[in-house]
């Protein structure tokens, strides 16, 4: 038996990985062209039911955001009571729009509309000692020529 630690997704479907080159997994409804994430079965659009599989932008634009500072419920795995945490909704190219945790910020830089880029992060570690992953967003550091 093997006790390698493993690196895990927080949920099957959500982004691909294990990868080096991770994407958001989403769906387009083929007779409208409405794309969603998380993926769908049926389109909330036009009710369609023909659905595809399509890997979303790793880059988009911060919508909205906030602060969140409350003790969660147990059995919550993720930061630690009582610190503080960014959550943000982010709109890709494809028109999604979503609920993300922001990370890599200083909150008094965030903006409105300012691009973000996709990150894969460890949420918390399991009963077995694997590293769980999730998805997050952090704001892209723009270069000075």
């Amino acid at each position: 038996m093997s006790n390698q630690k493993k690196q895990i997704s927080v949920k099957e479907g959500l982004f691909t990985w294990p990868s080096s080159d991770p994407h958001l997994l989403g769906s387009r409804c083929v007779a409208c062209g409405e794309a969603f994430f998380p993926r769908r079965q049926s389109c909330a659009n036009c009710q369609g039911e023909k659905m595809e599989d399509v890997k979303l932008s790793k880059k988009g634009k911060l919508y909205s955001f906030t602060t969140v500072r409350y003790q969660p419920p147990l059995p919550w795995r993720g930061p630690e009571p009582f610190r503080p945490y960014h959550a943000a909704i982010i709109e890709l190219p494809e028109g999604v729009r979503f609920l993300s945790m922001l990370t890599d910020c200083d909150p008094s830089s965030l903006k409105l509309d300012m691009d973000v880029e996709l990150v894969i992060e460890k949420q918390y570690l399991d009963a077995e000692g694997n590293e769980v992953m999730t998805y997050k967003f952090r704001p892209i550091q723009k270069t000075r020529s």
